[in-house]
């Protein structure tokens, strides 16, 4: 893969929406101290409809005079994906870093990425294998042991990749997620001629996917995918997003997006989707018998455990463009995951 028509390093993509400013503070502060040690960086801050506008607020105005290369992006189509797409396009980093508002990347960050991709140049999608997870307002301790693997926080000792057709432990996730800029242009690409059609993150829903597509595409094209202990960063989670409501949701969520994200990168896995399919009674009678069981407690774990496994066989359903069965439909809206 040929740099040579790129003149930054590293373009830091940061995409918010309505950002919680205790969040999004903590994120641009860690992002001004990153250590670019002679690495070339340009940061763009992608304001996803916030109202009111990021332009308006002094915070912003004071991090876009203080960080070095920091420009603002309005990008008007609602969704995550929308605005990383913007992000992308105006990108003229040979690598592209994707931060939320809600990461505290390390100082040494682009340090490690720096030597990472030159000591591993076959890997194509870096993310941290140290992800701790903040819960800034307390969370509920019969909830944490979930909760933190949830928002994904990982503790990896050693460097780990792969570059297998489908989702592997050491695969990284759209937290302080890197890969080269062709690659995601490419993505980009496959977007816009229908190739590929998750939306991630829209106002409230919690849809997801666009990222482990991103890192299977790359994996496509010849690259691996991988994780290491020198990527550092905090996943800070407020209050809101640690509720039973919020993780059952986010459960759900999740695992519905799975199907379609690896069999439209990977077309031949839908063969494996239709063999792992329930007929409609069987999923019907399953979901149904472990709905009435958690009718008779308050078990939040175990509801979170049922949302995730109702949303991965109806992701299959989706994917094949088959009616997901009345009962199983009144689960989700009765448990309220959609």
């Amino acid at each position: 893969m040929s740099f040579d028509n790129y003149a930054i390093d590293y373009s830091v993509l940061i995409c918010t929406y309505n950002p919680d400013q205790r969040l999004l503070q903590r994120c641009l502060e860690a992002v001004k101290d990153l250590q670019r040690n002679g690495i070339t960086t340009e940061v763009i801050l992608i304001d996803n409809n916030s109202a009111p506008a990021l332009q308006s607020r002094p915070y912003i105005q004071h991090y876009l005079s203080q960080v070095p290369g920091m420009q603002l992006l309005n990008v008007t189509q609602q969704g995550l994906s929308y605005a990383r797409m913007g992000g992308i396009a105006a990108a003229r980093g040979k690598y592209i870093v994707f931060f939320d508002d809600d990461n505290e990347p390390d100082s040494a960050y682009l340090l490690a990425l720096q030597q990472l991709h030159t000591q591993y140049p076959q890997v194509t999608a870096w993310g941290p294998g140290q992800v701790q997870v903040d819960f800034i307002d307390g969370i509920d301790p019969k909830l944490e042991a979930y909760a933190r693997p949830a928002f994904q926080e990982r503790h990896e000792k050693q460097v780990a990749f792969a570059a297998e057709h489908e989702w592997q432990s050491c695969y990284p996730f759209g937290t302080g997620l890197c890969m080269p800029a062709a690659t995601l242009k490419g993505y980009i690409n496959g977007v816009n001629t229908g190739r590929f059609t998750l939306t991630d993150r829209n106002g409230e829903s919690l849809s997801s996917g666009g990222d482990t597509q991103m890192v299977l595409f790359g994996i496509h094209g010849g690259g691996a995918a991988g994780t290491a202990p020198a990527l550092k960063i905090t996943h800070i989670i407020p209050g809101k997003r640690t509720s039973p409501a919020y993780l059952k949701r986010l459960a759900y969520s999740t695992s519905l997006c799975y199907a379609t994200c690896v069999a439209q990168v990977f077309p031949e896995y839908r063969q494996q989707v239709i063999s792992g399919l329930k007929p409609p009674a069987k999923f019907s009678r399953q979901s149904f018998k472990k709905f009435l069981r958690l009718l008779m407690g308050a078990n939040t774990l175990k509801q979170c455990r049922l949302a995730a496994e109702i949303g991965e066989m109806c992701g299959r359903y989706l994917l094949l463009q088959r009616p997901v069965p009345g009962l199983v439909r009144m689960i989700i809206q009765f448990m309220k995951l959609d």
